[in-house]
């Protein structure tokens, strides 16, 4: 991309030379997550005059000034691989987006492998939006990225499939859409993918899923049901990996839009408040989310 600020270039060359190294480098994940955990917050910046409030649940909120305190919520998931990050890794992406859309915003801490395999994640993210609907703010969109943006997925499943409260819009930041299929290898075949090595999705398979079935919908959202879902947006980097995921939600889905950015790192948006192209995609996924949610 030529329209990249020197913020923008670094942030990619802190991708390929430095996070793809550590990816590769560091195997436990847990020594990864506590990296991860210093770095991430970092590496973005919150809007200004923004402090999250964190609650009884672990969970952070984030409300942007002059947005009403009963203003309809967007449900967040942070990503991670199911195995690394949390609310605070991801503070400065939730809190742009919060701003840019004019909603409150609640990013839940979810149960994390390789200590708390599947089904574990999944349980907290449905327990999160029904604990919100039993509350009454059901969250008006799903949001996530990577791992979240799966969980984001799954949630939406199970919405539909048990009636109740329905989130008007999706908006998804590179999600992992089918953990089946030869993961490796389809990591391996993207020559553009900036971030990730293929020897991360096979860790992650191996502590996330503990031989479970990654065929299994429950683990794969493209492996069920994805019609009837709301308006979506997909954003990814139009070489990465997950790109091939989003393509098949795309056509897969009923009202699906796909945003992709050339050249950009999988989930370049966590540099929100230093990076112009983050601060760029979460102002049109803010918008995307604002006009679909009134």
């Amino acid at each position: 991309m030529t329209d990249l600020t020197l913020a923008d270039r670094f942030f990619r060359w802190q991708a390929r030379h430095v996070e793809h190294r550590a990816l590769a480098l560091i195997g436990p994940q847990r020594a990864l997550r506590a990296v991860f955990a210093v770095t991430a917050p970092l590496g973005g910046r919150l809007p200004a005059r923004m402090t999250p409030i964190r609650d009884r649940h672990d969970a952070l909120w984030f409300r942007p000034e002059g947005v009403d305190r009963e203003a309809p919520v967007i449900l967040y998931f942070h990503g991670g691989g199911f195995t690394i990050g949390s609310p605070r890794t991801h503070a400065a992406l939730v809190g742009h987006l919060a701003t840019a859309s004019g909603l409150r915003a609640v990013a839940p801490r979810y149960r994390l492998a390789p200590e708390h395999p599947f089904p574990a994640a999944r349980e907290d993210a449905i327990a999160t939006w029904e604990r919100l609907v039993r509350d009454g703010t059901p969250p008006v969109a799903i949001c996530g990225d990577s791992a979240g943006g799966c969980l984001a997925l799954l949630v939406a499943q199970h919405a539909r499939d048990t009636g109740g409260p329905q989130p008007r819009a999706l908006g998804l930041i590179a999600p992992i859409g089918d953990l089946s299929g030869g993961i490796e290898a389809r990591f391996a075949a993207a020559g553009d993918e900036i971030l990730i090595p293929p020897a991360w999705p096979r860790r992650i398979e191996r502590a996330y899923l503990h031989g479970h079935d990654p065929a299994d919908p429950s683990v794969s959202p493209l492996q069920g049901d994805v019609a009837g879902l709301p308006p979506t947006l997909i954003q990814a980097g139009s070489g990465e990996a997950l790109a091939q995921d989003a393509h098949r939600l795309r056509d897969a889905m009923d009202d699906c839009r796909l945003d992709l950015w050339p050249g950009m790192q999988h989930v370049w948006h966590l540099h929100a408040g230093y990076s112009a192209a983050a601060d760029r995609a979460l102002s049109q996924m803010g918008a995307f989310l604002r006009d679909r949610t009134g």
